[in-house]
């Protein structure tokens, strides 16, 4: 069986020549490069950058800091979403331990098949082109409309320019957002060893996972800090339907990869227990047959060990994950309701 799983594995990825690990940082980290500080240092400083450009221009056209906050906001979501993409894909490469140990084959077809997933999941070409559709499509829902009286049409093209820019960055991060989770799927289609209910490794994904999440939260939080900055807020229902999808989508996030390790934890470990009861039956026949005290004490051992994986958590996440949960529930219910608090005061 295992044999047939690595042929199959090897079906799907192809010759390993085409799959080697990448050790090329992605575009957004090459971008800004040119500053010889770490990636993070780099996006706050090109971030800071367009907000001081942006804030001089519309000032010298309006004459008003009244703009001051949508643009902070939309300069903050530039440097956040680029950061916590190159901060997942170096996160990521750590998920190779992960697989090595729990997948059920040879070490050379599981790397293949990550170094595959890795290749997909952060394919520079696809995430572009991800950033592009979902900015089209919020202009053509109408959603880049924010409200303001300017005097000058510079000034709305300006404000728009930093929109795009932001909204094109988390269309990039949307892509391996979602490529992740079924990443995560597919792995179900593999065997799978009893490490993955006994390995510390399947924790550090549940709290990967976690914290995937609260980044992808935390950038959903300032979306709705910056439309609640502008005239228009969340004022239509095709800006409150989009923003909602975003928090379910969160919700969805997290909760589905997570059920599906919670599935593999519970089907391995229903597989390897029918194994081990045969052999603590077959060791309990020795025990009534022959009962010495080193077939007692490897019975009483046996025990041990069933009863350890009777008790044996089969969810890769714990309360602090859990809290995470419920943050992420109310998200998007207290951003509606700051609407509705300000419309009335309004």
């Amino acid at each position: 069986m295992q044999e047939s799983y690595s042929i199959s594995v090897k079906s799907k990825i192809g010759d390993s020549s085409k799959t080697e690990a990448k050790s090329k940082d992605l575009f957004l980290e090459r971008f800004v490069s040119i500053f010889p500080v770490p990636y993070y240092w780099g996006w706050t400083i090109f971030s800071g950058i367009v907000f001081l450009c942006s804030s001089m221009l519309i000032f010298h056209f309006e004459n008003s800091f009244s703009y001051l906050p949508s643009l902070l906001f939309l300069s903050i979501l530039i440097a956040q979403e680029a950061t916590i993409v190159i901060w997942a894909h170096k996160k990521m490469k750590g998920l190779r331990e992960y697989l090595l140990d729990i997948i059920d084959l040879p070490k050379d077809d599981v790397l293949r098949w990550y170094d595959d997933q890795m290749t997909i999941i952060f394919n520079e070409r696809r995430m572009f082109a991800s950033g592009i559709l979902v900015t089209i499509f919020v202009h053509l829902m109408g959603l880049d409309q924010f409200g303001f009286s300017f005097q000058s049409h510079y000034s709305s093209f300006i404000i728009k320019i930093d929109y795009i820019f932001a909204h094109v960055l988390m269309g990039v991060g949307l892509y391996p957002l979602i490529c992740t989770a079924i990443m995560v799927h597919k792995i179900g289609e593999f065997p799978l060893n009893i490490n993955i209910i006994f390995s510390r490794n399947v924790h550090f994904k549940g709290l990967l996972y976690s914290k995937f999440t609260l980044c992808a939260a935390s950038v959903y939080i300032v979306w709705g800090c910056f439309h609640l900055s502008t005239p228009e807020k969340l004022s239509t229902p095709w800006s409150i339907a989009w923003f909602s999808f975003f928090g379910l989508l969160l919700l969805a996030y997290f909760i589905l990869p997570q059920y599906d390790i919670h599935q593999m934890m519970i089907k391995t470990r229903k597989e390897k227990m029918g194994m081990f009861s045969s052999r603590l039956m077959t060791k309990a026949e020795e025990v009534f047959s022959s009962p010495n005290k080193e077939n007692v004490f490897c019975l009483r051992s046996y025990l041990d060990i069933e009863h350890q994986l009777d008790d044996m958590c089969v969810w890769p996440f714990g309360s602090y994950e859990l809290l995470h949960i419920i943050l992420i529930v109310i998200i998007p219910f207290l951003v509606v309701l700051l609407e509705i608090v300000f419309g009335v005061l309004k």
